[in-house]
């Protein structure tokens, strides 16, 4: 519990000028800690080193924070979960996104864990606070690719993807009922 907790912090304080894309404008470490509580929700018996990891997912690629400091302050194992699930940001936002479905399937089991719940996480966020400026096309075309991206991952766990497929519907069917079907 000491280390999960001292992952919250770290989080905490690398995301504390972060605010999500939506017009609530929720601060960033919501995000992390949603992912963290979406896997111990479904899989309960989850080791602290990933629940750590699905802490720290961002702050890599968010926060500059390095493997080697996430590999000092906490220990190896977290920090290569959480740089298997980081995009290079050196990368324009296309090759990124497709970097992620290319990568998925060679993650570890410990990373798709993250990955998953990440997207579930992201795809809710399209119901509860979608970004700025996000027509129903961005909106759909965003779940379509998570999709994508949560196929080769599924592996790890039918309770995770049953809640994606779940928001997934959920998105699609607010879309539909909004005339953009």
């Amino acid at each position: 519990m000491q280390l999960l907790l001292k992952s919250v912090d770290f989080a905490a304080r690398a995301h504390r000028d972060q605010r999500r894309k939506g017009p609530a404008r929720e601060p960033y470490i919501n995000h992390p800690i949603e992912v963290s509580r979406l896997i111990v929700e479904c899989e309960p018996d989850t080791a602290e080193d990933v629940l750590c990891a699905a802490i720290l997912h961002d702050v890599i690629e968010d926060c500059g924070a390095t493997h080697g400091e996430i590999a000092s302050c906490f220990n190896e194992n977290i920090a290569n979960i959480v740089l298997e699930v980081s995009d290079d940001k050196a990368l324009p936002r296309d090759e990124r996104k497709a970097m992620q479905i290319k990568l998925a399937p060679e993650l570890s089991n410990d990373a798709k864990l993250v990955r998953l719940a990440d997207k579930i996480a992201n795809v809710g966020a399209m119901l509860t606070d979608t970004p700025l400026g996000w027509d129903q096309s961005q909106i759909l075309g965003y779940v379509d690719w998570a999709e994508a991206v949560v196929t080769p991952c599924r592996v790890v766990s039918q309770n995770l993807s049953d809640r994606f497929d779940a928001i997934s519907r959920d998105v699609r069917a607010w879309h539909a009922s909004n005339g953009e079907a």
